[in-house]
């Protein structure tokens, strides 16, 4: 409120001093009005307004002024006093829609309301889309014609444009005012008007964003501004006036004084050439072009708020007062149709198909169809033919009549007379008429004569005089109009009257003519004689065109005059007639008789009259004629005419006065049809001087958007100027307001195409503008910089970059642009440093602002800390050492992180990464570079080692097999992208025992994470077939097997480095070949083999596959298996088959799978359960652990023990004493064996062919036979056990399932069944406490597990810290009973399940009291399985199992 009270005092202020009106008490009184016109009602600002007179009397009276000189004041004062209580009311009111408007293709409907403009797409019903919120409301709406462009103008003064796809702001300005109370778009979309409540309308670029023009009333609010629909005018309506101006020089061509009364741009309507006006309960039209009346109807209750629109049509009008939309017919003025609203109507618009309207009312937009309007129109109007009473015609006719192709009208006639038999009246009257304009005089006569004898009409009666005067009989022509006047007087007298003076002027008798007019003029009304004056403007200039011809140019100056006078835009259907008859085009006649009234001026010599004369013409006429070809090749060259006479001349030099009117017309003529160079030819004899004609024709140039020409010609007039005028010395301001503004339009365009991506066009644009030599071209060469850049042009680039820097070496945006065009180059070390340089003269800057842009930028040694650390990450899990393919040199992981430092990459990494830290592509690109390859072969004598390596450039190692053999791998490597190769001979440091042991426990890792694994197949040559790789010595090699499973990509190569198979596809591990020999090498499906991977499942499998492979040295049989297990081992040379034993140990302590123990064999030096070589598990498990039983033989079983009538109670003991049992595991070399044991008899011998057999007694197992050495004779006790526990209680082994239970998952005791799947955590260490296969599963889970431990299901469970040990279990929870929630039932039947599986033949293992330890026992090697089966179980059986249950210490 403050500003609206504030500028509304200034501006009355202002008035106040410039009409000489003393201030004080005033200007106080003006500021009390204003905050209490806002704060109260309209009743006390008219109090104030009285209060204002009545000083200004005062002040009059001591002064002796005039009381007048207030009144423009207080017009001023009431007007807007009124607008801003009727605007401050709409705006308070909820969602008012108080403006809508259709899109030009009627593809949307707008609406402005409170805060917000409302898009809704024209589908079956109107669709609402994204909406834009405002803070001010929405009081005009405004859509360019091409449909690209939205305008709004608000309450509080704010001009807005909208793109209309994609609802972004592209032009937004505030006016010095409160209410911007229309916008309209200029046809070509290039400039918008706004009118506001200052007094002023003010026309906007678009694209500059720039005021063009400022159109100023001295006492009125403009209410209302439209474009002519050509886009030369500009009308403005206030309330007293609607004012026409020219759009492009801001001069006033026309001042039409009429009332105007809506307060907005609702009242004025600009459609063809005339204007619309609601003025005090009636519609106005007007002639635009010359201001004049055309027609006035009624209306009811015109109000602030009425609204007019017209359609395409222009049969009717649509007009909108307080609730009711009335429809008006153009030509009758009679009320055609209403639609009645329930509320106050804001604002209406006419769809472009003019099917609908839309209207705004309070809260909604209507949209109603116009099908019951149009209904109620005549056909006639909306197709108009020519027809009776006057004259009838076929359309076709009448159309090659009017286009004066007679005789085409004649034959036409001629065919519709000659195929009736009975031709029509009229029929031959038109063609007597057609005839007579052909002087055909006497064929005329004739048809007029037979057309009177069948019908006597007006038209034929007139036809017959016509073509008796036309062939002399002049007088008998003049009796047979009398005739038609004597029979047909009562209807159309005033008709035939002019019929007559035109017939008695054709004649020749041309006073007797004018003076029967003049006559007819006089006592007829005005209304009727329209065309009669018309007609007589028409003889006055065929009279002075008779002058001109007889050379008196001044005679024919005064009938000209004459004519000018009595023209007016009329159509009737008796002037069309009277063309048709006479062959006198009244269409054009205005523009004619001016034409000519120049001509003769220029013929008489009076050249300024003339030149005045042509621009009254290009002020007034009507757009679309004036711009017509004829039209502009006549005032053109009439325009060289005027200007090439001495009359005209001007000072010739650069500081002359401003071109005149008459020059800036015929420039804007003369490039509507040609180029500036014609224009330049053309001004060769004109008196103006050069400078002034190049200026017309920048400006012009420039003011219709050809902003390239114009520079082109302002440079042409600067090199045939500068010596002469000192030019670039001294400008004019002239020159120097032009080179402004082509520079700013230009570097617009420039900006357009950058945004457009047209980067060439956008360098041209931008030279163009530097060509001007700007006051600032830093900013210039910055876009050029860059367009270049975009175009890889970096020389160019740099070099805009360094100008830059020249014209301000403290400003940090030139070193910008240099960075952009040296990174771009490749040029990243000076990028880097000119980065630098920019952050410090951002330092540097005294600008606050310039210092704000130093937040947003990184600085380089951040971004190498980035660089550094990804580096670190990426490398952390790579081999020790690698060799870099480039150099050949074996590198560690410092020599790896700086080698990625000496890579452009590094560079490049830094200078592109001035805002933000990218951390996502330096992953990629650290990533990228650190990927290698691994070697995968036979190792062979005189490997180049570690040692050796270290020293020499692999590439210059010299000649031999082996050396030839890494060079070609290396360089395999490097060919195929990677930086980075790495080979077990001569990347692992065997010196150093704790490299070697990281080596060999990672290296499985190292072959999993490389990109690609080279296998080189010894022995393989080219051509390979297929069946080489089965047959090839790296497929007997153990290593070999965990380099092939790890790795994701491999490629097998021939011993001459030729693709295996010439196989061309990037992994051979896709190949079908490879695949299938794989398969028959490992004697695994091709499914299995491609399931396995590393870890605690498939233990079994995993030795079969490495008991088929050899090794050089015995520790490797176990340590090339670390990998595939996930295992970690101290790696000891030296200690021969031990390796193995604490191997198997280990993985069967972590893995708790007792089909490790299931082989037969000389057994190893580390325990005796444990084999000396891998080789003995090439065996199956079978052989020693049964087969699960099918559901059929299960269910025979149990039935038959149910009839052995055994307790339960010992059923279930022995269930129980199962489940109680521990995991097996190992402490140092003693392994903790659940089993069934059982004592062996006294041994008898036998011999048989394969060696002794024995042959020993149990009281379980019957009669069991050995094949063993001879020695077992001599050994004392002898015990059988039963170590497969997990098969009697229908559960695998804990550690194949590790995959299984995720580890963050909580596992609850109540949860657990016998059938649960235990995992187990591998360990680095074996454990001296005998764990339960539950303590075990704790172990992997990391938390309590015992019943009272066991925390509720709703209680989240926190695992103790890894660092800290675990738990002590206590007694009662180191066992894993089936669940409770199982019924008794349930667990009977699991128990006789054991128990039935107790009756499967197993392998025994045969153990006997250790030597040394009376308290452990050691495995008794066999030479073959020790097949036994309980017997039939019975009571006493049973008993003696269930105490045959225990767990062995074996060494």
């Amino acid at each position: 409120m403050s500003e609206v009270t504030g500028f509304m005092c200034s501006v009355t202020a202002q008035h106040v001093t410039q009409n000489g009106v003393f201030g004080g008490a005033l200007q106080r009184w003006i500021t009390s009005f204003w905050a209490t016109a806002l704060a109260t009602n309209l009743l006390t600002t008219l109090l104030l307004v009285f209060r204002i007179w009545y000083i200004d009397r005062r002040a009059t009276t001591l002064r002796g002024r005039q009381q007048s000189q207030l009144r423009p004041i207080l017009h001023i004062l009431v007007d807007a006093g009124v607008i801003y209580s009727l605007t401050l009311f709409v705006a308070l009111k909820t969602s008012s829609t108080m403006t809508v408007t259709f899109s030009a293709n009627g593809e949307y409907l707008l609406s402005g309301d409170k805060e917000r403009i409302r898009v809704w797409r024209a589908e079956l019903v109107y669709k609402q889309l994204p909406t834009t919120t405002l803070e001010a409301a929405v009081n005009c709406l405004a859509v360019s014609k091409d449909g690209r462009l939205i305008a709004a103008g608000t309450l509080w003064g704010d001009v807005l444009v909208w793109d209309a796809e994609t609802h972004e702001q592209i032009f937004a300005r505030r006016e010095d005012s409160q209410v911007i109370t229309g916008v309209d778009f200029s046809p070509d979309s290039t400039r918008l008007v706004s009118a506001s409540d200052s007094l002023t309308a003010s026309i906007w670029d678009i694209a500059t964003r720039e005021r063009v023009l400022t159109l100023r009333h001295e006492h009125w609010v403009i209410r209302a501004v439209k474009y002519s629909p050509l886009g030369y005018r500009v009308a403005t309506a206030t309330p007293d006036a609607v004012r026409v101006w020219d759009s492009n020089g801001g001069r006033l061509l026309m001042d039409i004084k009429v009332t105007v009364t809506p307060l907005f741009n609702t009242g004025l309507l600009w459609f063809k050439n005339h204007l619309f006006v609601i003025s005090r309960n009636k519609i106005k039209q007007f002639e635009a072009h010359k201001g004049s009346a055309v027609s006035e109807w009624p209306v009811p209750e015109s109000d602030k708020y009425s609204c007019i629109a017209l359609p395409k049509h222009e049969e009717f009008i649509a007009y909108s007062a307080k609730r009711t939309v009335t429809f008006w017919d153009t030509s009758t003025h009679t009320q055609l149709s209403h639609i009645q609203y329930p509320h106050n109507i804001s604002s209406i618009a006419f769809s472009p198909d003019d099917r609908s309207i839309a209207i705004g009312d309070a809260g909604k937009v209507t949209i109603n169809s116009l099908s019951r309007i149009t209904n109620s129109i005549p056909l006639s109007r909306l197709h108009p033919t020519f027809k009776e009473p006057v004259v009838q015609i076929d359309d076709a006719v009448l159309n090659l009549w009017k286009l004066d192709q007679l005789a085409d009208a004649e034959a036409s006639l001629t065919a519709v007379i000659h195929e009736s038999r009975n031709p029509t009246y009229h029929a031959l009257a038109s063609r007597a008429l057609v005839r007579a304009r052909l002087r055909q005089w006497d064929a005329a006569i004739a048809d007029a004569t037979e057309s009177i004898k069948i019908e006597p009409s007006v038209i034929g009666y007139i036809t017959k005089s016509v073509a008796l005067v036309g062939n002399g009989k002049k007088h008998m022509g003049y009796r047979t109009c009398d005739i038609a006047f004597e029979r047909f007087h009562s209807t159309h007298v005033t008709f035939l009257l002019l019929v007559k003076a035109i017939i008695v002027f054709m004649a020749g008798e041309h006073n007797d003519a004018i003076s029967r007019i003049d006559d007819l003029i006089d006592t007829v009304q005005f209304n009727s004689i329209c065309y009669v004056v018309q007609a007589r403007a028409y003889m006055h200039l065929i009279l002075g065109n008779s002058r001109i011809e007889t050379g008196d140019y001044n005679g024919a100056i005064q009938l000209f005059e004459r004519a000018r006078a009595q023209t007016r835009y009329h159509t009737s259907q008796a002037l069309s007639v009277v063309s048709l008859i006479s062959g006198w085009k009244f269409d054009d006649l205005a523009i004619t008789v001016r034409r000519r009234l120049c001509e003769a001026l220029y013929a008489a010599g009076r050249i300024n009259e003339a030149g005045e004369a042509l621009l009254n013409i290009v002020n007034t006429v009507d757009e679309a004629f004036y711009m017509a070809e004829p039209i502009v090749t006549w005032l053109t060259d009439l325009l060289q005419r005027c200007l090439s006479t001495p009359e005209n001349r001007v000072d010739t030099n650069l500081h002359s006065p401003p071109p005149t009117p008459l020059l800036r017309e015929w420039a804007k003529l003369k490039l509507t049809s040609g180029s500036w160079k014609d224009a330049l030819v053309a001004a060769l004899h004109f008196t103006a001087p050069t400078s002034m004609i190049y200026l017309v024709l920048c400006d012009h140039l420039e003011m219709t958007n050809c902003i390239t020409d114009a520079i082109e010609c302002f440079h042409q007039m600067n090199s045939e100027w500068s010596e002469e005028s000192n030019l670039h010395s001294k400008q004019p301001e002239w020159v120097l307001s032009l080179k402004q503004r082509l520079s700013k339009k230009q570097e617009y365009l420039g900006d357009a195409a950058m945004n457009a991506q047209q980067f060439e066009e956008a360098i041209s644009e931008y030279s163009s503008v530097l060509s001007l030599d700007p006051v600032e071209p830093a900013a210039l060469f910055i876009k050029r910089s860059g367009a270049y850049v975009a175009l890889s042009l970096w020389e160019d680039a740099l070099n805009d970059a360094n100008k830059v820097i020249a014209l301000d070496s403290s400003s940090p945006w030139g070193y910008e642009r240099k960075h952009a065009a040296l990174h771009a180059a490749g040029r990243y070390e000076d990028a880097i440093s000119t980065f630098e340089t920019m952050l410090l003269k951002i330092l540097q800057s005294p600008a606050p602002e310039i210092h704000e842009h130093y937040r947003k930028y990184i600085n380089p040694e951040q971004i190498k800390v980035a660089i550094r650390a990804s580096i670190r990450n990426t490398i952390r899990e790579s081999p020790l050492a690698l060799i870099d393919t480039d150099s050949g040199r074996l590198l560690d992981k410092s020599g790896q992180a700086c080698s990625f430092e000496s890579q452009p990459i590094f560079l490049e990494l830094i200078s592109s990464m001035t805002t933000h830290i990218d951390h996502a592509r330096i992953e990629r690109e650290v990533a990228a570079y650190f990927r290698y390859a691994t070697f995968s072969h036979k190792w062979e004598d005189n490997e180049p080692l570690f040692e050796k390596v270290m020293r020499i450039v692999v590439y210059d190692l010299e000649e031999s097999p082996t050396h030839w053999k890494l060079q070609m791998f290396c360089k395999i490597v490097r060919d195929s992208g990677f930086h980075w190769a790495w080979s077990d001979t001569c990347c692992i440091n065997k010196a150093d025992r704790f490299v070697l042991q990281e080596a060999l426990v990672s290296m499985f890792k190292w072959y999993e994470g490389s990109s690609v694994t080279i296998v080189l197949l010894r022995g393989v040559r080219s051509p390979s077939k297929r069946g080489d790789l089965v047959r090839s010595i790296w497929n007997t090699r153990v290593w070999t097997l965990q380099e092939y499973h790890a790795s994701k990509v491999v490629r097998f190569y021939t011993e001459d480095w030729k693709p295996y198979l010439d196989l061309d596809i990037p992994n051979h591990k896709d190949s079908a070949e490879i695949i299938s020999e794989m398969e028959e090498a490992t004697r695994v499906s091709a499914r299995a083999l491609i399931a396995l991977r590393p870890g605690l499942d498939d233990i079994r499998e995993k030795l079969r596959l490495a008991s088929t492979r050899q090794t050089t040295r015995v520790e490797d049989a176990a340590y090339s298996l670390l990998g595939i297990f996930s295992m970690s081992l101290g790696i000891v040379y030296g200690e021969g088959d031990k390796a193995l034993g604490r191997f198997l140990a280990q993985l069967l302590t972590s893995s708790g799978d007792t089909s490790i123990l299931a082989w037969t064999g000389r057994s190893g030096s580390f325990n005796s359960c444990l084999p000396t070589k891998i080789i003995f598990f090439n065996q199956l498990p079978t052989t020693h652990i049964p087969p699960a039983l099918e559901l059929a033989e299960m269910d025979k079983i149990i039935a038959r023990l149910r009839g052995a009538s055994l307790d339960s109670t010992s059923i279930m003991r022995l269930y129980d004493r199962l489940h109680e049992l521990p995991v097996p595991s190992f402490a140092g070399q003693r392994m903790k064996l659940p089993c069934l044991s059982f004592k062996l008899g006294a041994l008898s011998t036998s011999r048989s062919r394969s060696g002794h057999v024995f042959r020993a007694q149990t009281s379980l197992l019957g009669v069991v036979e050995i094949k063993a050495e001879e020695g077992v004779s001599l050994l004392g006790s002898l015990y059988l056990v039963h170590p497969w526990i997990d098969f009697l209680l229908d559960r695998q082994p804990v550690g194949s399932v590790t995959e299984i239970i995720p580890k963050t998952k909580t596992v609850h005791l109540s949860s657990l069944t016998g059938e649960s799947l235990l995992p187990a955590v591998p360990s680095d260490i074996t454990s001296a406490t005998p764990e339960t296969r539950a303590s075990r599963l704790v172990a992997h889970l990391r938390r309590p597990f015992s019943r009272r431990a066991i925390p509720p299901q709703d209680a989240p469970s926190r695992p103790p810290p890894l660092d800290k040990p675990l738990p002590r279990i206590p007694p009662y929870a180191e066992s894993l009973r089936p669940p409770s929630s199982l019924s008794p039932t349930d667990m009977q039947m699991r128990a006789l399940q054991v128990v039935a599986r107790l009756r499967q033949p197993f392998g025994a293992l045969l153990l006997t009291p250790h030597l040394s330890n009376v308290a452990a026992y050691r495995r008794v090697a066999v030479e073959s399985v020790i097949i036994v089966q309980v017997e039939e179980i019975t009571p006493t059986i049973l008993d003696k199992l269930v105490n045959s249950v225990r767990t062995l210490d074996v060494l």
